[in-house]
């Protein structure tokens, strides 16, 4: 007797589909599996057996071979367990399985018949429905993956047993998944912030036109806080970055992160102490990092120079391509990394080099070391670099009013609705993404700046990369102030946000 069903395995964020086959002959009893099943998929053994037994069915006293094809791919995870108990219930007949090449299969088995929630489902159904599959029979717990895949039909199971009646579960399945509102980090307004002027306009700046932003500043300045308010002045994540975005969450496991509701971009912020493969991905079988997790969001590294400097160097590949490989025996592992780099530091080890009315004890030598830390190449893929000074007296007792009615939001959507239009059919998305020839053409400067711009050249001794940073920013500004061309205030304050950074340049 011969029979098969479908499931998936993950390789990387993507899936790939699996034919699961079944083979009940005659002779010693037994149960195989083969078709490079890993030690997840070979336990499935014993609990596929016991869960058939506690569920009221019987086992088959017979010579049961199970195969995974296609036999190249390496097969993994426990998620395999309830096709493997459907295609043999199928092939024994003790059920009927309607409609079966069409249908999908994923669950992870109790020894009582329970069937538990699995990783990576969301990316195994994306890849269902790409061929073609009309039909998903998934755990319960997995409701909020399912409701995000709108052309399958799920059957949400809690029990083994449910498979007698697929139509029962389907109708048992149709309902709405409460989906979270609340993220886990509830992300500040930038309005609700306390004085920073400056460094509030480089965070707007920095929304609109998809800009990496780093923040250097004494400790208590409020630099934390300043990056997690732009997860709020960030556009929503559209339909297909969220099933990317919700596919990468699902693999880790934490899709309770993602905000389903108000689809704010993730805001990832790993402790300084993580590790390459923490931060990139990795494992014996590759699992997405933290720069995956950000991806169609915001990677945020508070305390920059107390990253190792391994860990840092790991950054300029997914910064400039957007994406991550990694190389193992079984095969090369592709990891999505589009992310806005923002990034928080101290002027000096103590943190208090340059701020009034405080006390630096770090020599010169340990300034100048401190800041070496941020690699020349990794500076160099950041535009906004800003100093952060601390708040004054009345900053700090008094609120500023004027400051609640400014709607940065609505200049930020002006703003990307002038960047839409410019770049249509070009594949930039955003004014972060120019290079020089684009800023020949797009980033052109009125008569009264290109004198400012002469004289930024002269001040600041602009490299070529500095002066491409420093258009980029220019035309964010003069979008976010509705000029076509760029003028002279919108280039001053451009340079305004340039000068830490080339100062620091010349220093070091």
């Amino acid at each position: 007797m011969y029979s098969y069903l479908y499931s998936a395995v993950i390789h990387g964020v993507k899936a790939e589909m699996v034919k699961v086959e079944v083979d009940i002959s005659r002779g010693l009893p037994g149960f195989n599996i083969v078709g490079l099943a890993g030690k997840t998929v070979r336990e499935s053994a014993k609990r596929v057996r016991s869960a058939i037994i506690n569920s009221g069915f019987e086992w088959p006293v017979k010579k049961i071979t199970v195969n995974l094809a296609p036999g190249n791919i390496n097969k993994y995870g426990s998620h395999f367990d309830l096709a493997i108990a459907a295609v043999l219930l199928e092939c024994s007949g003790q059920i009927k399985i309607k409609n079966k090449e069409n249908k999908f299969f994923a669950g992870e088995l109790n020894l009582n018949g329970n069937i538990n929630h699995v990783k990576g489902v969301l990316s195994m159904l994306l890849t269902a429905a790409e061929n073609n599959y009309l039909e998903a029979v998934l755990p319960g717990a997995n409701q909020k993956e399912a409701v995000l895949v709108k052309n399958l039909t799920p059957y949400l199971l809690k029990h083994l047993h449910d498979l007698n009646n697929l139509e029962a579960a389907a109708k048992r399945s149709k309902f709405k998944p409460k989906l979270n509102e609340d993220s886990s980090l509830n992300y500040p307004e930038l309005n609700q912030i306390r004085g920073q002027k400056s460094a509030k306009k480089a965070v707007v700046t920095a929304a609109a036109g998809g800009h990496n932003l780093l923040l250097i500043g004494p400790p208590g300045c409020g630099k934390t806080v300043l990056a997690e308010s732009i997860v709020k002045l960030l556009a929503p994540l559209n339909k297909r970055e969220l099933l990317e975005t919700a596919s990468i969450y699902s693999i880790n496991n934490n899709l309770n992160e993602l905000n389903l509701k108000k689809k704010y971009r993730p805001f990832v912020a790993p402790h300084h102490s993580i590790t390459s493969a923490g931060l990139i991905g990795g494992g014996q079988i590759p699992v997405p990092g933290e720069i995956s997790l950000a991806h169609n969001g915001v990677l945020f590294l508070d305390e920059l120079p107390e990253f190792k400097n391994s860990v840092l160097a790991n950054l300029r590949e997914p910064l400039e391509k957007k994406k991550i490989k990694i190389v193992r025996q079984q095969g090369s592992y592709y990891f999505p990394a589009d992310f806005q780099f923002l990034a928080a530091m101290n002027p000096c080890p103590c943190g208090f080099a340059g701020v009034k009315d405080r006390d630096c004890k770090c020599s010169e030598r340990d300034i100048v070391r401190y800041q070496q830390k941020l690699s020349g190449p990794l500076k160099d893929r950041i535009d906004l670099q800003i100093e952060v000074l601390p708040l004054k007296k009345d900053e700090i007792l008094f609120k500023n009013s004027t400051a609640e009615k400014i709607n940065y939001l609505k200049k930020i959507k002006k703003a990307r609705s002038m960047q839409a239009q410019r770049y249509q059919d070009t594949g930039i998305k955003n004014n972060s993404e120019l290079n020089l020839e684009d800023i020949e053409k797009y980033c052109q400067p009125n008569s009264s700046a290109k004198k400012v711009l002469e004289q930024a050249y002269e001040s600041l001794k602009l490299s070529v990369r500095g002066y491409i940073r420093l258009m980029r920013v220019a035309r964010t500004i003069a979008d976010l102030n509705s000029n076509p061309q760029i003028t002279e205030s919108d280039l001053i304050e451009a340079v305004d946000f340039r000068w830490y950074a080339e100062k620091s340049e010349m220093l070091l």
